[in-house]
């Protein structure tokens, strides 16, 4: 008897290399930019993590992530600003909206980071890098789609990047010079109350009793 062929499910990995090195470029004209990170570093294995990392230490650019991308990027990074979105920081969220170059690297522009979709970041150029098309334009308009594994896209902007963009730091100082004013506000600060335990200073206390011990 016949048999139907199996089909699978084949995702694009490799990205397009014209739309990376469009990408490249559109970055190394930023004044005001911002690398926004999703699960989809996480889910594309540690390489990715280690590939973002080295991104930010070349671009110089602040990073922001969802909560499915912590971790990616390590909290205690100088270029670290904290989750985005309706439960993230003061910072991150202004970052988002005044960036003129946003680089989406694996998030999706769910409700819980835009907000209100018309004023949501309106004045920046988005590049988008995602495996799953389907993601690409869907909430939010990209100008630069990238459809492919973020660990592989991420290899070709890092060596492109090398090898033809200057990094050029110090146009970034007055970008984060506004950052540090939005840090300022410190928007995670919290009112001790004597009457109940804090939830913040409950985990501030567990972390400094356990910060020594082994994590599992």
């Amino acid at each position: 008897p016949q048999t139907a062929p199996r089909t699978s499910y084949q995702p694009k990995v490799q990205g397009d290399l014209e739309k990376i090195k469009a990408a490249v470029e559109l970055m190394a004209n930023a004044k005001r930019p911002i690398l926004y990170t999703g699960g989809g570093v996480i889910n594309s294995g540690p390489e990715a993590s280690h590939l973002l990392r080295e991104l930010v230490d070349l671009t110089g650019f602040p990073i922001t992530s969802t909560l499915m991308g912590l971790g990616a990027y390590p909290a205690s990074g100088k270029n670290w600003m904290g989750m985005l979105g309706m439960h993230g920081t003061y910072e991150a969220n202004m970052a988002m909206h005044d960036c003129d170059v946003m680089v989406c690297i694996g998030a999706r522009f769910d409700d819980r980071i835009t907000g209100r979709l018309t004023a949501f970041s309106p004045n920046s150029k988005k590049i988008h890098i995602d495996i799953d098309p389907s993601s690409i334009n869907k909430n939010v308009h990209t100008d630069v789609p990238i459809i492919g594994d973020v660990g592989r896209v991420l290899e070709d902007l890092v060596r492109l990047w090398r090898a033809t963009a200057k990094a050029d730091k110090k146009a970034l100082h007055p970008w984060w010079e506004q950052i540090a004013k939005w840090r300022a506000r410190d928007s995670l600060a919290y009112k001790m109350n004597h009457d109940v335990i804090m939830p913040q200073y409950a985990v501030q206390r567990l972390y400094a009793l356990t910060k020594d011990m082994d994590t599992y």
